[in-house]
């Protein structure tokens, strides 16, 4: 059984590839990214101001949510994340747990077979690989985590422990 630590690590190693790509783009960069101005088919889309002053400003929003999901994966397994009400992990976790995962395997599989999502033209398939890679992961490190915070969290779990005193 893996443990959860090494889940989180993992969890967020996979996601490293992905905020190395997003922010590549948001500065310019256009190996692999789909033709056209992020900024500008965010702002025709009616997405908020401050995620297009955002991608404006080289800081895509994708690569900032996976820097928050590196942060939940830690509060999963260190100890300050007890300290949270309970609710407010269990229910992000098992919620990103049953969605990125088949999400990320679904992509990783759809990309070489150059599927697409939505109308995005010039996706090249080593990017669908590595978003696939990072949602998959995450899901799959999320699953774990989760169950293993709500096992040390749960209300036996805490009725069983000796006093801090005698640990």
């Amino acid at each position: 059984m893996t443990k959860p630590s090494t889940a989180a690590w993992a969890g967020a190693t996979s996601l490293a590839p992905y905020a190395v790509m997003k922010t590549y783009w948001a500065f310019g960069g256009s190996a692999g990214k789909p033709a056209g101005d992020l900024a500008v088919q965010l702002e025709a889309n009616g997405a908020p101001d401050v995620l297009v002053w955002m991608e404006r400003h080289g800081l895509d929003f994708t690569a900032v949510g996976a820097l928050v999901a590196m942060l939940f994966l830690a509060a999963l397994v260190m100890s300050w994340g007890a300290r949270l009400p309970r609710w407010s992990l269990l229910v992000p976790g098992w919620a990103g747990a049953l969605t990125l995962t088949p999400y990320g395997l679904g992509t990783m599989i759809a990309a070489p077979l150059g599927f697409t999502v939505g109308d995005a033209e010039g996706w090249s398939a080593w990017v669908g690989i590595v978003g696939g890679l990072a949602f998959a992961g995450l899901g799959i490190a999320l699953g774990i985590c989760t169950r293993s915070y709500q096992r040390r969290t749960s209300p036996e779990a805490r009725n069983t422990r000796r006093p801090a005193s005698l640990v």
